[in-house]
């Protein structure tokens, strides 16, 4: 019994302590004319971030959660891998690698805020009692003399990231959808990333501006 409770406290420990997010708001680009017959398939994917490792291991996930979709992903660190202090790319230059590459549609996201908040979890004892056996003594001393399984109260931490993600027609350049979210205490962000991004192609998807290519 003990054993089993304990397992059950570790799963809720767990639970309680799992990422959570959600996409806040949206907006769709109201001129047809820009998305007009378009079926976007190769997505280029884009963290800005000025951590390179982040950058690199959102990227990773997002591109597998991305062709996990049906789309074909290009990573910006394929394309742009961190150069020397000065020798930085312009604007038509890098619409040029990602057009050669084969994107149709450029993905961007970044972290616009974050938020921290300090609460106090309060501990829980809980009384058990060995059960009805040995007649007479063995009732009361199962009703009276229980043992308690104490779980200490602790402080922690909350975290929230509010994410801002666009999408763009390589071709003409046009911000075709835009997507707020927040992502509730992550144990790291690039980690959550994989789960981030099937959140935004379900959104999009849903919004209209991407048509599923996998289901």
């Amino acid at each position: 019994m003990k054993k089993h409770l304990l397992s059950l406290a570790l799963v809720v420990s767990l639970v309680a302590c799992s990422p959570s997010m959600k996409t806040t708001s949206s907006w769709t680009n109201s001129d047809k004319t820009v998305t007009a017959n378009k079926t976007y398939k190769t997505i280029f994917i884009s963290v800005i971030t000025s951590k390179l490792e982040l950058r690199t291991k959102m990227e990773n996930e997002m591109a597998t959660a991305a062709e996990k979709h049906g789309y074909i992903a290009i990573k910006s660190i394929d394309k742009f891998p961190p150069v020397a202090a000065g020798k930085k790319v312009t604007q038509d230059e890098a619409l040029e690698i990602i057009r050669k590459a084969g994107a149709d549609a450029i993905l961007t996201t970044s972290v616009v805020d974050k938020t921290s908040e300090t609460r106090y979890v309060p501990g829980t004892t809980t009384m058990y009692s060995p059960g009805f056996y040995g007649g007479y003594r063995g009732y009361y001393g199962g009703a009276y003399g229980g043992w308690g399984y104490t779980n200490p109260g602790y402080y922690t931490t909350d975290k929230t990231y509010f994410l801002e993600t666009n999408l763009f027609d390589a071709a003409s350049e046009a911000t075709i959808w835009s997507c707020q979210s927040e992502v509730y205490n992550p144990t790291s962000i690039e980690k959550s990333s994989k789960q981030y991004t099937a959140l935004l192609l379900n959104k999009a998807e849903e919004d209209g501006i991407l048509k599923p290519l996998k289901t």
